[in-house]
């Protein structure tokens, strides 16, 4: 289990950094001295999707240890696979795949570089495979009956809460989404640029910093949502780029940087975050029926639990898009944290908790009874002219 799911991933990495390292030199005795260098740098880039770093011996280029979100999705994705034709039926059992998993991660760390840089990658492993195989035994009625019996006595509002916040999620993805292809539609030209210069004209190494910077677009989209909740992000020490604030620096010649945006979007910038708040409430409109059926404090109680699951959340992945791509200042690229956490707790909150409040019947009730009629939507006007006709009638009877 532990080679299948983690062995193959890591094969991957090395066979490709292999190929691209053979590329690039010619067929000699340096070439095998050089193919033994490549598996070392193969499992150093191997172990940036879980925690890992990529060190130099030069002190001049620093270290690279902004993480390959793009491979960790993939090893979830493969991890989940190989659990599910597993199918683990107790605690126990689940527990030996995670011990199996991070076996081969320690036997894989072993052909990495010297030194403490790869061996994170054991424990963000271990993590990974713990967390699918906790789901996996959970969904299948196998896993801990505390947390059972506790969802079962939980309150009314938090299966609401948790369908709300995955709409809230898949909405502040969309648009991140939407911003990324509007940063590459713009800045393709840069791109292009940096990414010609680097590949040096060989269709290996073209194909293999291709596939490094597809490892990448996740974090550039974790960046994007970040941006667009207003906080911004960072790439080295003292630079800015959020929608109403550009402060740059020089930066590595990462194709991928080529798309950092070259100024503010002036006063549109300040409305920007906006979007966030509608997208929410659009979300919460969506799921309206589930929230009608629950009084307005739970209905409320769901929005704000939601929000606070969004901003964790994103507070998470905040955390696991930074880090450092090389020396000095270059120690400091990624996401503001904490300003972007608590702004997504207030625009996700608000567009929830809003429309949570105006769709609920109670408001609506509310609205009939306390506003003028001139003012009331034509069909509560038709509405409340009905019943008043129906109450008239069976007065006569």
């Amino acid at each position: 289990m532990g080679i299948e799911s983690v062995g193959l991933s890591w094969l991957m990495v090395v066979l490709l950094t292999v190929a691209v390292s053979m590329a690039s030199s010619s067929l000699s005795a340096a070439a095998a001295l050089s193919a033994g260098e490549a598996v070392r740098a193969g499992t150093a880039l191997w172990s940036l999707g879980f925690g890992g770093m990529v060190t130099s011996s030069s002190a001049d280029q620093g270290t690279l240890s902004l993480p390959l979100l793009g491979l960790t999705l993939v090893q979830v994705g493969w991890t989940w696979n190989c659990v599910r034709r597993a199918r683990p039926t107790r605690p126990a059992a689940g527990a030996a795949i995670v011990v199996a998993a991070a076996a081969v991660a320690i036997l894989v760390c072993l052909t990495g570089p010297k030194g403490p840089s790869a061996w994170p990658a054991v424990g963000g492993i271990a993590a990974i495979t713990c967390a699918v195989v906790a789901v996996q035994l959970q969904r299948a009625g196998n896993g801990w009956s505390a947390l059972t019996r506790w969802w079962d006595r939980r309150p009314r509002w938090a299966a609401p809460a948790l369908s709300l916040a995955y709409g809230a999620a898949r909405a502040l993805a969309l648009l991140s989404l939407l911003v990324v292809a509007a940063a590459a539609f713009k800045g393709a030209g840069r791109v292009s640029v940096l990414h010609d210069a680097l590949a040096g004209g060989g269709f290996i190494a073209m194909a293999g910093l291709v596939l490094l910077q597809i490892a990448w677009v996740p974090t550039m989209l974790i960046w994007a949502c970040s941006w667009l909740i207003g906080a911004g992000f960072s790439v080295g020490t003292g630079t800015v780029f959020a929608p109403d604030r550009v402060v740059a620096g020089p930066a590595p010649a990462l194709p991928l940087l080529g798309l950092l945006p070259a100024a503010p979007l002036s006063t549109a910038g300040l409305w920007l975050p906006l979007v966030v708040t509608v997208g929410a409430m659009v979300a919460a409109w969506r799921r309206r029926a589930v929230l009608n059926s629950l009084r307005v404090r739970h209905a409320v109680s769901a929005a704000g639990a939601a929000a606070l699951l969004v901003a964790a959340g994103v507070g998470l992945l905040c955390l696991a898009a930074s880090g450092s791509v090389g020396p000095g200042r270059m120690t400091d690229v990624g996401p503001q944290v904490l300003y972007t956490v608590i702004l997504v707790f207030v625009e996700v909150g608000v567009g929830l908790a809003a429309m949570a409040i105006l769709a609920h019947p109670y408001t609506r009730t509310w609205a009939r009874g306390a506003l003028p009629e001139s003012i009331l939507p034509a069909t509560d006007r038709r509405r409340d002219a009905d019943e008043d006709d129906v109450e008239e009638q069976d007065g006569e009877a």
